[in-house]
């Protein structure tokens, strides 16, 4: 099987599937800037992540273009061993992990509630 992606490779990897298109080493760099890593720190990321099969570049004149060697349907069967593994198959302990470690804000938590009534109203 395929090496899993660290969590910084996995975030990049999602901008990626996000975009839709094969993106610029710029578009990415911008796409994380929040997490203000330098070029160089992006640019590690992102050959470990073609490394590990998952990027592939192509050039375009004299820029590289990278975009996804494998669909985002990978990624499910991958989170749904992270939730088993870490959280006891327990999708709480997930949340409440997320939220103890700052990860999740409490508006991130509100949008997760609004889409879990949403969704239940749907079933």
């Amino acid at each position: 099987g395929m090496k899993n992606l660290s969590e910084s490779e996995l975030a990049i990897m999602i901008k990626v599937w996000d975009a839709g298109r094969p993106l610029t080493f710029e578009e990415i760099f911008d796409s994380v800037k929040e997490r203000e890593w330098t070029e160089a720190t992006v640019r590690t990321f992102i050959l470990r992540i073609m490394k590990k099969g998952y990027l592939t570049s192509e050039k375009s004149g004299r820029i590289s273009l990278y975009s996804p060697k494998v669909s985002r349907k990978y990624l499910d069967r991958q989170s749904q061993s992270l939730i088993s593994k870490l959280y006891d198959d327990s999708v709480q302990n997930f949340i409440a992990g997320l939220y103890q470690n700052h990860a999740l804000s409490k508006q991130d938590l509100q949008e997760l509630k609004n889409y879990l009534e949403v969704i239940l109203e749907e079933s």
